[in-house]
């Protein structure tokens, strides 16, 4: 039995920082638990970054983590984009992860494994670090 109480869905406060550069975007994101994996919560958030994207509907202009690659690209070229590989988009960041492509903060903690258990709440703050480039360059 969990310690937390279910919280029905939240919104945690989640930040895209790299480290060649000062600029910081910050995103919402919607969670149903208090208490998740790593990889659980990679993956809500590119599975939400993904929706938004297809959807068009939040305006960001900042760096995403979740881009498309060329054959998507090349796809939606046309009138009417296509949604994303999610399953695909999830693997390479839990990848990236894995390669230390970023570093994952969750109130100033590291997360070091997918499989580490990270208690979160409303008032969380959840840092992606992007080390190197994900997609060239």
């Amino acid at each position: 039995m969990s310690a937390w109480p279910d919280p029905g869905e939240f919104n945690v406060t989640i930040r895209d920082e790299t480290l060649h550069s000062t600029e910081v975007t910050e995103i919402l994101l919607r969670l149903c638990s208090y208490r998740l994996s790593a990889r659980d919560l990679i993956s809500e958030r590119v599975e939400a970054e993904c929706d938004e994207r297809l959807a068009d509907k939040a305006g960001r202009t900042g760096p995403r983590h979740v881009q498309p690659d060329e054959v998507e690209k090349t796809l939606n070229t046309g009138t009417s984009p296509r949604a994303p590989d999610v399953g695909r988009r999830i693997a390479l960041a839990l990848s990236a992860f894995e390669n230390n492509g970023f570093v994952l903060l969750v109130d100033d903690r590291q997360i070091e494994t997918l499989e580490e258990q990270i208690d979160i709440s409303e008032s969380s703050i959840v840092t992606f670090l992007k080390l190197t480039p994900l997609v060239g360059g």
